[in-house]
């Protein structure tokens, strides 16, 4: 035997039965963009640490005048320091086929003879840059695919005030560029900014910089003090014309990567429980609704 309350209960959602599939519909949306959404940031945030560490991104960065390449060991006796990678870092404007404006590119050294320490890349098409070849490079793939280069396409770059035409040799990912920002740019443009991987030795050449350096990495022992191996690098290069060392939350590519980050948990935190008081609101508004048409039958 069915009560009177079953009855009544059935009927009244047979009759609100839209409603409810409504609210059914608004908590669902709610669940699932909590789900997708806490999901994704967990995702991207262990898939971003786990490249980082694979390809040994650094702690500490710094850009200077000139160095001589024996200042590196001096960085390595910092208190803190694991490793250090010292390099040649230029601009040079990219005179590409078919663009009105030139394009602009960083120039970065690779070592000549051995693996790179830090920031190292996965090259996702060809290979690294030979010693003696002083016209080979490696690039970015966001610039790769934004003019169609592959292995053996060629362009003009100004190198120091000299043009030369550079042999695309390999295309590679970095840590460091996941985002690669030109000067001034406010969002990624690969079409007009790119980053060219060179030879060590035909950088140093360019740019007259045999046995120095302007440019160095460093990655951190587990419980370093970052603030001090940021001053004491100060200290040192400051002589050689340092602009000053900075820490991986301020480096350019993973900041904006951070920011989309957070981002994303903002949305997990802030969109889901809105969905969730909208329902709430609706039922609300249901139940008095169904309260005060059943009193109504009732003759009160």
């Amino acid at each position: 035997m069915i009560s009177a309350l079953d009855k009544k209960l059935i009927r009244d959602f047979r009759r609100l039965q839209g409603q409810a599939l409504a609210i059914a519909l608004v908590m669902a949306a709610g669940v699932a963009t909590l789900i997708l959404a806490v999901g994704a940031y967990r995702s991207l945030e262990e898939t971003r640490t786990a490249y980082y560490e694979r390809y040994r991104f650094a702690d500490v960065f710094s850009t200077l005048k000139r160095a001589p390449t024996i200042i590196e060991q001096r960085i390595l006796e910092i208190p803190g320091v694991a490793a250090a990678e010292t390099r040649i870092v230029e601009f040079a404007l990219l005179d590409i086929e078919g663009m009105v404006q030139p394009a602009t590119g960083m120039a970065i050294s690779l070592p000549d003879r051995r693996e790179a320490r830090l920031n190292r890349l996965y090259v996702r098409l060809g290979r690294l840059p030979q010693p003696g070849r002083p016209d080979e490079v490696t690039i970015n793939e966001s610039f790769a695919s934004a003019h169609g280069y592959s292995i053996g396409s060629k362009f003009k770059a100004i190198l120091n005030g000299k043009k030369r035409t550079l042999t695309v040799v390999g295309v590679a990912l970095s840590p460091e560029f996941i985002y690669a920002l030109g000067l001034g740019d406010l969002i990624p443009d690969p079409k007009r900014f790119g980053i060219l991987w060179m030879s060590h030795e035909a950088l140093a050449a360019t740019f007259d910089l045999e046995g120095a350096f302007n440019s160095v990495s460093l990655s951190l022992l587990r419980n370093a003090s970052e603030p001090e191996v940021i001053k004491r690098i100060d200290d040192i290069l400051e002589r050689y014309g340092g602009t000053g060392a900075y820490g991986r939350k301020d480096q350019q590519s993973h900041a904006f990567i951070d920011a989309e980050l957070k981002q994303l948990r903002a949305m997990a935190q802030v969109i889901p429980p809105i969905f969730l008081l909208v329902s709430a609101f609706l039922i609300n508004i249901t139940c008095r609704a169904s309260s005060h048409s059943s009193v109504s039958k009732l003759g009160f």
